[in-house]
């Protein structure tokens, strides 16, 4: 499958009829390269031959591809130094592609090579917060205000003119010790990464490392809104496996009935002294039993503005441990919650269980029931923001990660 030439796109015009045509969008080829089906979009979902298309698609099967003579090539033009003024003389015919002398791979590589040599395209680099450059520029915009980043762009170019100085002097000795806390190796000490172990049960070290991930967070610009909510990311161990307790809503509830959740609830501004507050008050009052304390390692800030898109309120997303439930009998509410389950933490590692469409929240199917909306969100953020900062100890039956 490939896109339309320019070539084929009159062709397609004369066949269906420019007055319907929109987009002519894929060409099927064999391997002869022989044009077997036509696949195209039509803008008022009817081909020229007055019959219904199915979501706007048609197919129309067994035309060839055309062919073109030396004498018909009269755009494809190329002029050469002994040409004589005002003659036709030659002309091109096959793309390089169809080049028989031509290896795609080998061009590639001598391409790569001249680019990087020629200084065109440089190496990648770390980033600021990130090295990937999409991430990075989004945990800049969203978490940091105007003024703090103008700060740092300031503070960067007085270090670059400081070097520029220093290099005009020749001081290279100083110029390599004000750069030294942007090499590599000092980024990478920074961001160093330790590892979680799922094959055993969460304990106080592998907490500590998920707190300070939570704390290393960059903070976002507080944004006031109306309705505000909390809700629990619940880490929790299973006979002994890792993993993360979410609920069900009871089915006769008047929003979102039979869907997944976190724990959690709207803050009340008499009972609720903070967000955590409010986390953990919803949280006992849908689930009995659980263990006590709770250990709150803190808040997992994400972009409210895409929030209360998803849900019309700002919710905060609060990360607690709340111990082994193995063998703990918890009582759901049932006026609330359906039911209760665990999801081991190691699933949620898995690319293949996750489901992302473009302007919608990420869809997980790697549990007894399908997680989505703000859950689905807000889950995401937890595996990229805070579990993907850590390599980790797999166990053993899951060889799939």
């Amino acid at each position: 499958v490939k896109p339309l030439s320019p070539t084929m796109m009159p062709i397609a015009k004369s066949i269906l009829g420019s007055r319907h045509l929109s987009t002519c969008v894929w060409l099927t080829t064999n391997k002869s390269k022989t044009f077997n089906t036509l696949i195209v979009r039509c803008s008022s979902g009817l081909s020229s031959f007055g019959e219904p298309l199915s979501s706007g698609y048609s197919s129309l099967s067994s035309f060839g591809e055309p062919q073109f003579y030396d004498d018909e090539i009269t755009s494809n033009r190329v002029w050469k130094p002994n040409d004589e003024e005002g003659t036709f003389t030659t002309g091109w015919s096959d793309p390089v592609h169809r080049q028989c002398n031509v290896s795609i791979p080998s061009l590639l590589e001598k391409i790569g090579k001249q680019e990087l040599d020629g200084g065109r395209t440089r190496g990648r680099q770390l980033g600021v917060l990130r090295e990937d450059p999409a991430e990075d520029m989004r945990l800049l915009t969203e978490n940091y205000t105007v003024p703090s980043l103008a700060t740092a762009v300031r503070d960067r170019e007085e270090t670059l003119q400081l070097c520029a100085d220093l290099a005009s002097k020749e001081q290279w000795d100083k110029i390599r010790e004000i750069l030294q806390p942007y090499s590599h190796e000092n980024i990478l000490k920074r961001r160093k990464i330790k590892k979680v172990n799922l094959s055993q049960s969460l304990n106080i070290p592998g907490l500590e490392m998920l707190r300070k991930a939570l704390m290393r967070m960059p903070r976002r610009v507080v944004q006031a809104h109306q309705k505000r909510a909390g809700v629990v990311v619940a880490l929790c161990n299973v006979d002994g496996v890792p993993s993360l307790m979410f609920e069900k809503r009871a089915p006769d509830l008047r929003a979102h009935p039979d869907e997944v959740c976190l724990p959690g609830g709207m803050v009340s501004s008499i009972e609720d002294t903070s967000i955590v507050t409010t986390c953990l008050r919803e949280m006992q009052e849908e689930i009995e039993g659980l263990p006590q304390p709770i250990s709150v390692l803190g808040v997992l800030r994400c972009n409210w503005g895409e929030v209360h898109h998803l849900v019309g309120v700002a919710v905060t997303p609060v990360v607690c441990f709340v111990g082994e439930l193995g063998d703990i009998n918890l009582k759901p509410n049932p006026d609330e919650v359906a039911e209760v389950f665990t999801i081991p933490l190691v699933n949620f590692l898995r690319r293949d269980d996750w489901i992302s469409r473009e302007g919608f929240a990420p869809i997980f199917v790697g549990g007894p029931h399908v997680i989505w909306g703000l859950t689905g969100y807000i889950m995401k953020r937890f595996v990229k923001d805070i579990l993907l900062r850590y390599t980790f100890y797999k166990p053993d039956n899951h060889d799939d990660l």
